[in-house]
């Protein structure tokens, strides 16, 4: 793990902004458990679901920005303006005294999702080193449970406080995450991929040898991997297309891109499907479905569930770099589906007794056991590796309209499909999760230990063995001055050891 300590503190802030994506949501679960927020709104099941999932309108809108926002003004600068619609959706959110403005301010938090998701995800894979890449990248979502773990802590307190400022004072608090984030941007540097498209190659060599170098510049793995990185980026800047017709035709035309296209999708379809929504956004509905009434209980599962989720994500990214993306992505979907069988069951037959009724609760701890050990740290960061560097962006983007058109669907039918047919709407999903492991299983590339530049060759058919990326980009062999984008006239003034060297 060494080299990984600044890596983590690095990336831990830059997932502070993920915090007030997770706040939200887990926000919505504890504002759909509070009788006086569903009696001040009149709150039925049908408004329940518009206005959990209209946030997703939102996050398509956004995500036609978010990739030129990121691309234009950096992984930071994408970041930064993520956190700043947060805090206006805070505003929204705390003074709504019509729904017609809660579901404005719903929106407006879902535009914040498509450029956090498009920024922060980039950010975290394109500086994190090759071997921790997962745990790292990781951190991305599991910090969206530290946010949800805040947000029910706050719903139980609040639940006490008399009148609207019992929901008012959960929504205000959403501004914690945002406003930490936006203060720490100042310790974390940019994306070096970002800066050597930018012509900024010195600043970008001494980042990757800060955090994959242990601060020498002259490492093997640092100098192969900013050689490729900038050959890549040169290629596909001299490549680029004059219309969005042009790169377009040219993308579906590579093999590659289409596999891309095949995993971005059905990931965030099976991202939205495999049962998370029900647990995360839809809880009261589950419990009240087997029995349990009690508000002051509800709060109490709430919080409680997302805390046992946020511990066995950790445990998540702390293996995935040795399990694999793969096989952690099939075992998490099985055990899901495995999960809702048995809520099906157990809501069907022991609703009645006691016993019924605490089997299920365990239930939606068991669930998260299986999600958030696979899904919370993949289901974003693996979407990224798939990208190269001039699509990752805008591709992120893309996967969130589709993970947002998806997550809307399925958000507004979750309360209608539990409220019309109970526990039967738990059999689709297991169903459903068979189908989505099979398909994992036999299409997605496993990317562990791997740069994301080897990742574009394994995705062009190139073996596994036959990418090392440090002899294939003379990682022995120092790096040159006109390299680092220095003026020939200037290296003729200073001549450098390292060029000497190079050129004997």
């Amino acid at each position: 793990m060494a080299g990984l300590s600044p890596m983590f503190l690095v990336c831990l802030i830059a997932a502070l902004n993920c915090a007030s994506v997770g706040y939200d949501s887990s926000m919505m679960s504890s504002l759909n458990i509070s009788d006086v927020f569903q009696a001040r709104f009149n709150i039925d099941s049908n408004i329940k679901g518009l206005l959990t999932a209209v946030q997703n309108l939102g996050a398509i809108v956004g995500s036609l920005f978010a990739g030129s926002i990121v691309d234009k003004w950096g992984r930071k600068g994408g970041i930064l303006t993520a956190s700043c619609i947060v805090l206006v959706a805070t505003a929204l959110h705390s003074t709504a005294t019509t729904r017609a403005q809660f579901f404005v301010a719903r929106i407006v938090i879902g535009f914040a999702k498509a450029v956090d998701i498009a920024s922060v995800p980039t950010y975290l894979v394109e500086l994190s080193p090759p071997k921790h890449r997962g745990f790292v990248s990781g951190l991305y979502w599991t910090c969206w449970l530290a946010g949800a773990i805040i947000s029910a802590a706050v719903g139980y307190g609040a639940r006490r406080v008399e009148g609207d400022w019992s929901w008012r004072i959960v929504c205000i608090c959403m501004a914690a995450p945002a406003l930490s984030c936006i203060l720490s941007l100042f310790l974390v540097p940019e994306s070096p991929r970002w800066l050597i498209s930018r012509d900024r190659e010195p600043e970008a060599l001494a980042v990757l040898a800060r955090f994959h170098g242990g601060g020498d510049e002259t490492n093997p793995l640092v100098v192969a991997e900013f050689r490729d990185i900038k050959e890549t980026i040169t290629f596909e800047k001299e490549n680029s297309f004059p219309t969005i017709f042009a790169w377009w035709k040219a993308f579906l035309s590579d093999k590659a891109n289409i596999r891309r296209g095949f995993i971005l999708l059905s990931l965030g379809c099976f991202e939205q499907t495999v049962g998370s929504n029900i647990i995360t956004f839809y809880l009261d509905d589950v419990l009240s479905l087997a029995g349990i009434t009690s508000e002051s209980s509800k709060f109490a599962i709430n919080l409680s569930q997302n805390c046992v989720a946020f511990v066995i994500a950790l445990i998540g990214i702390s293996i995935v770099d040795k399990v694999g993306r793969v096989p952690m992505l099939v075992g998490g979907t099985l055990w899901s589906g495995a999960v809702l069988a048995c809520m099906a069951g157990l809501t069907a037959a022991a609703i009645d007794s006691a016993g019924g009724r605490n089997a299920i609760i365990a239930m939606v701890y068991l669930f998260q056991v299986g999600y958030a050990m696979s899904w919370t740290p993949l289901s974003f960061s693996y979407c990224a590796e798939m990208l190269n560097f001039t699509i990752r962006a805008k591709g992120m983007g893309f996967y969130t309209i589709f993970d947002s058109l998806v997550g809307f669907f399925v958000q507004y039918v979750i309360p209608i499909g539990l409220d019309g047919i109970g526990w039967r709407f738990y059999i689709i999903g297991v169903v459903w999760n068979i189908f989505a492991a099979i398909v994992i299983y036999y299409t997605y590339v496993e990317t562990k230990g791997l740069t994301l530049e080897q990742i574009d060759n394994r995705l062009h058919g190139i073996p596994v063995d036959q990418v090392d990326v440090i002899e294939a980009y003379d990682g022995n062999k120092p790096i040159t001055d006109s390299e680092l984008g220095k003026p020939v006239s200037e290296v003729a003034k200073t001549p450098d050891t390292k060029t000497s060297e190079a050129q004997v």
